[in-house]
């Protein structure tokens, strides 16, 4: 959509440079992010010339050659003239009455009709024209006339009281009086500096369609310093540090040093001694001197006012030239060395002097990761073992470790909050946190919830004067808000769709400026600084739309059903629907999940999830009202509902005057129909007594099969192995066992409950048993468990209990009696509408294990075949046992294989 208000903006005078010159302050603190996406992000074209919203939610997206594209928040869908468009590019979209996308073209107009993936011709001659509302001709001459300087725009969209305008130069803010209040411009806000068109999306966002991409404008505090950008040279960032001045120290990833203020990085002006190694911390001693730790280098130790430059290294007295961190402290200033120790360097007369420190001093040899200073002096170093020792030189205080509460693991980062309440990200297992005041300190995880958090947590900012903590990603911000009593409360997460970039933080590489509170992060796209809260406010789910309903896997048609008082009205044999469902959210398009409810079948809402269709099969006759809602926020608030209404009629023989007929029916032929009548009810109660009978039987059959699964000598010899195992301290290994025994116990009394189950926990339920057996028995021996080639276990319904008697028959007689390690193979099989089970040993076969019984005390007594093969002969199967031969003729061992009818969804 674009506007002819004559020729571009022309080179803007001086003196207006100047005026904005004035409002540099105010541009830099202007709340607003942009979001980008470009042909690497799917974009068919890099030049938009045209965006518009359906109905739906969808923003339709067209470009300079590469058709139109459906965007849903994170995918594009692009239509091109292989889809019914008349050209591929694009210079309009609107909708119409009907709700149908309409897009004007070079080479004319198109429409995409409802619920189809193809574009139609369109109404020759068709005109699109901007969305009524204003008249947007006369809103820009009124602005180019209160500012003459803005001599053209490309488009112009309403901002509350403000107005944003496109140019050929970028994207300006303009108050009521058309003067300008912001200016954003490429390569830092936008992918280029010509402006297109401008649209407002149904939650309030800017959409801007540029020469080199689409761009999204948001509120927020967070902005972004990437490479090439204010004179950033590269794009990993490895150390932050504000000095009391305000000026921001920044330390790059063997890049140098970089001094960032006023929004612009610049140069030292000293001989920077840091270049070619990555700097891993910087801190400033209480005479303003400014000292850089260096992963390799040793610390660099720089005074910002005479612009002096001092390298101490291994040979100046410190641990190693490879430093983890300096903290500044009363009597100058701590260098901690990732593995050979701590050095502290002070002033003597003029001369820097380093005192070094190792197990001589109380120090235990460790590799360390992260290290913090306590208010009274103590360092407080984190280990790569997952310890934390607090030392003070000549003395190690106390080590916080597992028997604290804290999961092994690498400790990434460590923040310390109000002198005492310590807080430890470890590597995979997420935050902790613990008072230090406590005589023993216990930590304690983040409760359920809050949720979601990641565990890949790189950065812990602790604001002095706010009751959260903030942790930096790799999949963006989490700002966790605490209660009085300094306990997590609940969390904010910001994303990219709250302004943070697609970026790994650097370690460490996180700070606080104590002056205007900005927090800061390096990241590897470069500098992220959070000002104020970003405005973001309450954004409501998106509403959920019913994209199809079908009737028997066919889309349903007005010639399906009878409207009866407004409802669809259906017949008795039409009871299979599937609904498909749809709701956009352009913010949150990866947070959407859905619920859903037939009233008539549940009363209940379905757990939160993120599928976009139900089915439902086999209705009965009644009324049902279909319902679906979605959530972007877990299920605290939710959009608006689609709903379906729709009855089923009863079937003929219960209709009434179907009933009366019959009643007639049966009055005239009482006499001669009596017998028959009396005969089919006797086979119908005979058949139903036999059917009684079998199942009465199955179920004997059943309690038979729950009592014979388990050998009591099985459990006695595994409860006696985990004895064994605490007997000799081996903690950890029984509790395994005990867990693993248990599983199993529980899976057992489950399943002994079902008439059927899937074959996914048959097959968990045999892992298990063999997995016990294994610990249990004294000789070794593998199993393998296949499932069918292309099936999922999870779709097979099949009888349960079947085959672990069997599995214990191949362990307790066939591999026991080998003097090497024996294997069993368990292979399933899906035959049509039976499955095939096999169960093969490479023991010593029947004969064998029959004579090595033969003069045994008698144990357990396994009729275990006899039942099995009732079972199988009640639910029509079979079961045959045959021996192994090999090739020189000999028994290899035992397969059992057993066909059973099973079910398939």
């Amino acid at each position: 959509m674009q506007l002819a208000w004559g020729p571009y903006l022309r080179t803007i005078k001086l003196a207006f440079t100047l005026f904005l010159g004035g409002f540099s302050a105010l541009l830099s603190a202007q709340p607003f992010g942009f979001l980008r996406w470009t042909v690497a992000d799917g974009l068919p074209q890099s030049e938009v010339t045209a965006l518009a919203e359906d109905g739906v939610g969808y923003l339709w997206v067209g470009t300079n050659g590469g058709g139109v594209a459906r965007f849903d928040g994170q995918d594009f869908e692009v239509f091109t003239t292989a889809d019914g468009l008349p050209g591929n590019f694009v210079e309009a979209i609107t909708t119409n009455e009907a709700g149908e996308v309409v897009v004007m073209t070079s080479r004319g107009t198109a429409v995409l009709p409802l619920a189809s993936q193809r574009f139609s011709g369109a109404a020759a001659g068709a005109k699109i024209a901007k969305g009524a509302g204003q008249d947007w001709e006369a809103v820009g001459e009124r602005l180019r006339q209160l500012n003459p300087s803005l001599r053209a725009f490309q488009d112009l969209e309403q901002a509350g009281k403000a107005y944003l305008a496109g140019t050929a130069e970028g994207l300006y803010l303009l108050n009521e009086e058309g003067q300008p209040i912001g200016h954003f411009t490429a390569p830092n806000d936008l992918p280029d500096n010509r402006i297109n068109v401008i649209i407002k999306d149904r939650q309030g966002r800017h959409w801007i369609g540029t020469r080199g991409g689409l761009v999204r404008m948001i509120p927020t505090g967070l902005r972004q310093f990437q490479r090439d950008q204010q004179g950033l040279p590269v794009r990993h960032l490895s150390a932050l540090h504000v000095r009391r001045n305000g000026e921001v120290w920044v330390g790059l990833d063997r890049s140098g040093l970089r001094i960032f203020a006023d929004n612009t990085f610049r140069k030292p002006p000293l001989e920077d001694p840091t270049r070619g190694v990555t700097i891993t911390d910087l801190a400033e001693d209480g005479t303003g001197r400014l000292f850089v730790a260096t992963q390799g280098r040793g610390v660099v130790v720089i005074d910002p006012d005479s612009l002096s430059v001092a390298l101490l290294q291994r040979r100046s007295g410190l641990p190693d030239d490879r430093i983890l961190a300096v903290l500044p402290d009363t009597g100058g200033v701590w260098a901690v060395g990732f593995d050979e120790g701590i050095g502290k360097i002070r002033q003597t007369d003029s001369t820097l002097v380093v005192d070094k420190y190792g197990p001589s001093a109380g120090l235990p040899a460790a590799t360390f990761t992260a290290a913090l200073q306590m208010p009274a002096g103590d360092l407080l170093l984190a280990t790569t073992a997952g310890t934390i020792l607090q030392w003070r030189p000549d003395s190690l205080i106390r080590t916080l470790g597992e028997a604290n509460g804290l999961p092994a693991g690498k400790i990434i980062a460590m923040g310390l909050r109000r002198q005492t309440q310590l807080w430890v990200a470890i590597s995979g297992q997420g935050l902790f946190y613990t008072d230090l005041r406590t005589r023993k300190p216990t930590f304690a995880g983040l409760p359920a919830r809050i949720g979601g958090l990641a565990t890949d947590i790189r950065q812990i900012l602790l604001p002095p004067d706010r009751a959260e903590v903030w942790l930096a990603t790799t999949g963006g911000l989490d700002r966790i808000f605490l209660d009085r009593d300094g306990r997590p409360d609940w969390r904010r997460r910001y994303g990219r769709a709250e302004g943070f970039p697609a970026a790994e933080p650097w370690p460490g590489a996180a700070t606080i400026d104590p002056i205007g509170g900005q927090l800061l992060f390096g990241t590897s796209a470069g500098l992220v600084v959070y000002t104020t809260e970003d405005g973001d406010g309450y954004l409501a789910p998106p509403a959920t739309q019913l994209a199809q309903v079908n009737l028997f896997y066919a889309p349903l048609r007005p010639q399906d059903y009878v409207m009866k008082a407004g409802v669809p009205g259906f017949s008795a044999d039409q009871n299979h629907f599937n609904f498909r469902f749809v709701a956009v959210d352009l913010t949150y398009p990866d947070r959407i999940r859905y619920q859903w409810r037939l009233r008539g079948v549940e009363e209940d809402w379905s757990p939160p999830s993120a599928e976009t269709t139900v089915r439902y099969a086999g209705l009965g006759p009644g009324s049902y009202h279909f319902a679906v809602r979605a959530t972007t926020d877990g299920g605290k608030t939710w959009g608006e509902v689609a709903t379906f209404r729709f009855r089923i009629d009863s079937p003929l023989w219960r209709q009434p005057w179907f009933l009366g007929l019959l009643a007639l029916g049966i009055g005239g032929g009482l006499v001669s129909g009596f017998y028959a009548f009396y005969r089919r009810v006797q086979r119908t109660e005979a058949r139903k007594r036999r059917q009684l009978e079998v199942r009465n039987q199955l179920l004997k059959l059943e309690q038979q099969a729950l009592q014979l699964q388990m050998n009591p000598h099985f459990i006695f010899n595994a409860l006696n192995s985990i004895r064994g195992l605490l007997d000799g301290e081996h903690a950890a290994e029984a509790r395994l066992q005990i867990t693993r025994f248990a599983t199993l116990m529980r899976g057992i009394l489950n399943n002994s409950r079902r008439e059927r189950i899937t074959l996914a926990e048959e097959m968990a339920t045999l892992s298990d048993y063999l997995k016990m057996e294994q610990f249990c028995q004294p000789f070794p021996f593998t199993f393998l468990i296949e499932p069918p080639a292309g099936t999922d276990p999870e779709e097979i319904s099949m009888p349960s209990m079947l085959l672990q008697p069997f599995l214990e028959n191949s362990v307790l007689h066939g591999l026991a009696g080998r003097e090497a390690g024996g294997h069993i193979s368990v292979k399933f099989v899906l035959r049509g509408r039976g499955l095939e089970c096999t169960v093969t040993d490479n023991g010593i076969g029947r004969t064998a294990a029959a004579a090595r019984r033969q003069g045994r005390p008698a144990g357990h007594k396994s009729v275990a075949l006899q039942v099995t093969a009732q079972r199988l002969k009640a639910l029509k199967g079979r079961l045959e046992i045959t021996d192994v031969v090999e090739e020189q003729g000999q028994v290899g061992g035992t397969r059992v294989t057993l066909f059973v009818p099973v079910e398939t969804w």
